[in-house]
């Protein structure tokens, strides 16, 4: 009996740093907060933020892998944006699914009846609370010459691994791949 009450408090002792440890945060190969890239063929622009988050509520990102996007269609074509057409993978080969606050957009006069999932139906959707659907990037078809911006959510990486990569699959209107765009992202130590 008395094994057992020293191994509780032995476990505890462990357990408690575990849980204290500090999380880290997702920035790019150069450590910044901010990473960019343009298709020229397509002529996409993405910018992606990460450590932005100023919302409600407040510790949101704490628990959620938060990033902030901006998209520009400067092509000729109308571009999908849609939940299933974003991954997330760490470097062990994990998925981190999105998590999906179900804002939509339409052309101006017209009625946004719902979305299109993309090309995968490989995430959740999740209460949008506060600030976190209103904020969150819509879903629709982004019209050339237009810019959409707002947050993507994920399953919370820095936890879990060291390294990630985000894979943005854009489709045109009917379906047809265009580009996929890809940004790598580590987990810095924000402790100490």
């Amino acid at each position: 009996m008395r094994f057992h009450r020293h191994l509780g408090l032995f476990a505890a002792v462990l357990l408690v740093p575990l849980a204290c440890a500090p999380r880290g945060e997702l920035v790019a190969a150069d450590g910044s907060h901010r990473q960019a890239a343009i298709d020229p063929a397509s002529k996409l622009s993405v910018v992606l933020t990460t450590g932005a988050w100023e919302g409600d509520p407040y510790y949101f990102d704490e628990d959620t892998t938060v990033i902030h996007a901006v998209i520009a269609n400067m092509g000729n074509k109308p571009i999908r944006l849609a939940p299933g057409d974003i991954d997330l993978f760490d470097e062990r080969g994990f998925q981190h699914e999105l998590l999906d606050a179900g804002g939509t957009f339409a052309l101006s006069g017209k009625r946004a009846n719902g979305y299109s999932t993309g090309r995968s139906n490989d995430f959740t959707r999740i209460s949008s609370y506060g600030d976190i659907g209103a904020s969150a990037l819509p879903w629709g078809m982004l019209q050339p010459g237009t810019t959409m911006r707002g947050y993507i959510y994920f399953k919370r990486v820095d936890g879990t691994a060291n390294a990630a990569r985000l894979t943005w699959h854009f489709h045109e209107s009917t379906g047809s791949p265009v580009v996929d765009i890809h940004f790598d992202f580590y987990v810095a130590d924000i402790g100490a």
